[in-house]
């Protein structure tokens, strides 16, 4: 019998260990050698069929989720797996590491199977796959609100990432394609919501749990807790149970009906997204020079009709968004439909104010509604008071919202009868939904994937909604606001119903 040489031993043992694959194969993006933490290849080295996460942000789950599903393709020849999220959003960080293996390795590469012209068998539409020399295959398929994409499969694996906000319809469609005795991986940040499989899952003994703060990155200090303390309201918060603490923490809902988001969602042939980052802005020397380079990267053309904007306006450090709507009466009901959003990244207030100003001169906005907070306020005056905005004539339909105050819906009785703006901005937004009478592009995956994944707790009464990962949504809520502002102006007599318009949580 042959003797297996010293070589031939490391390689089988490495083949073997994930962790030690992935730090033979892999590298980090400032291209050094893979390294995993102590937890992640704890994760790797599990060896039970199934698992799942309770995890914070920032703890290295994409780099397990990867990993895993690189090795189990290179080493199982003839073996199919899936890599599950709810939107195509979270599925394009994971197919990002992984191209980036690929290219990073020549050995990952020349494991990829070819065409029959020389080409590798990584397929791009209508969704992502990878084909291996050995048989695999690896497909990353995005839930969607029924799990559709899912039903034709039948794999050795599951990956799920984000498996807190999987539809339960979802999840019934993910189950029925893992094969008998197959591994299923899940991981998620926990969202609060109890009536859900991802919740029940976690308190199953079928499942291994492993539970993943935040602060088990090596690059967590002091700081960073105080920075996400002061973010979040505390650590009795449901922003800090769930996305740094890894907690189910307080019960949470759904903010909105994503049956009735998803007969919203529709092909807009002329919605635009424009991206303008302060990279872009720099170099300019003069506002002449800044105005110019606005306008060309907005790109706009004059249009005719009745449009609301709205912004949600950051520090320089943070996201802009800004929301166009355009009103279109239709023989049945009247729609407001988005056909245009400037998400701005790492730009000063000055050049937010010129971009509302470009975006007015050329729709002519019937209400321009932002918040007062971040730059929102130093906008709104720059905006009203600077002689070259004059012409603009804004006063009046220009509106700045303090989303913790409270907005006057009607008079009764001589008594002015108010409700909390964020609250009713919310009601605005879940009702005309509920109507379909508002539009939003169906190919904006950063849309669904934002009003799907806000929720709300309640704490003493009061409603509190989740914060992050939300400055489309507040800037949908503005524009929503000023549109009501034209009727909220003439406040009358009249009776309200102050009922909160509020949803079930958002997977029932």
């Amino acid at each position: 019998m042959a003797r297996i040489s010293a070589k031939e031993r490391k390689l089988a043992e490495t083949l073997a260990d994930p962790v030690l694959w992935g730090q033979g194969y892999l590298r980090n993006r400032d291209g050094g050698q893979r390294v995993y933490w102590p937890h992640q290849a704890e994760d790797l080295l599990c060896p039970d069929k199934n698992i799942i996460h309770l995890d914070g942000r920032d703890v290295g789950k994409s780099v397990c989720i990867t990993t895993d599903a690189l090795h189990f393709a290179f080493t199982n020849r003839g073996c199919q797996g899936l890599v599950a999220a709810p939107h195509q959003g979270h599925l394009d960080t994971l197919i990002e590491e992984i191209e980036f293996q690929l290219d990073a390795n020549p050995d990952l590469m020349v494991s990829v199977a070819l065409t029959k012209y020389g080409k590798p068998k990584i397929h791009r539409k209508p969704y992502f796959r990878l084909e291996f020399t050995n048989g695999a295959i690896l497909y990353f398929r995005p839930a969607g609100a029924y799990g559709d994409a899912f039903r034709s499969l039948h794999v050795d694996r599951v990956w799920v990432d984000e498996g807190a906000w999987l539809t339960e319809r979802a999840w019934k469609a993910l189950r029925q394609c893992l094969k008998s005795g197959g591994r299923l991986r899940i991981y998620s940040t926990p969202n609060g919501l109890r009536d859900t499989t991802y919740y029940r899952l976690t308190g199953s003994t079928q499942f291994r749990v492993f539970r993943w703060p935040s602060w088990l990155n090596p690059a967590w200090t002091q700081e960073r807790e105080a920075e996400l303390l002061e973010f979040y309201g505390g650590r009795d918060s449901a922003g800090w149970q769930h996305e740094v603490a890894g907690e189910h923490g307080k019960p949470s809902y759904g903010a909105f009906n994503i049956e009735h988001l998803n007969l919203c969602r529709q092909d807009v042939v002329e919605y635009q997204k424009v991206v303008v980052t302060g990279e872009e802005l720099r170099g300019c020397a003069t506002e002449e020079e800044s105005h110019d380079r606005l306008e060309m990267l907005l790109n706009l053309m004059p249009r005719t009709g009745v449009f609301w904007i709205g912004g949600d306006l950051g520090y320089t450090n943070d996201p802009t968004e800004i929301v166009v709507f355009q009103e279109i009466e239709l023989p049945e009901r009247r729609i407001v439909k988005l056909v245009l959003r400037v998400r701005m990244e790492h730009v000063a207030y000055p050049h937010i104010a010129q971009t509302i100003a470009l975006l007015d001169r050329y729709y002519t906005a019937a209400g321009i509604g932002v918040d007062n907070g971040g730059n929102g306020m130093a906008v709104v005056q720059e905006l009203l008071t600077l002689d070259k905005y004059k012409d603009l004539a804004l006063q009046g339909r220009l509106r700045g919202y303090d989303f913790g105050g409270m907005t006057t819906l009607a008079v009764r009785d001589g008594h002015q009868v108010r409700k909390r703006t964020k609250e009713f901005m919310t009601s605005l937004i879940a009702g005309a939904l509920q109507r379909r009478q508002l539009v939003f592009p169906i190919d904006d995956l950063e849309i669904e994937d934002q009003f799907t994944t806000h929720t709300y707790t309640l704490h003493d009464g009061r409603i509190v909604y989740s914060k992050g990962n939300d400055h489309v949504i507040d800037a949908v809520r503005c524009a929503m606001l000023a549109r009501e502002q034209s009727t909220l102006n003439q406040v009358s007599e009249e009776t309200v119903s102050l009922v909160p318009l509020t949803t079930e949580p958002v997977f029932i």
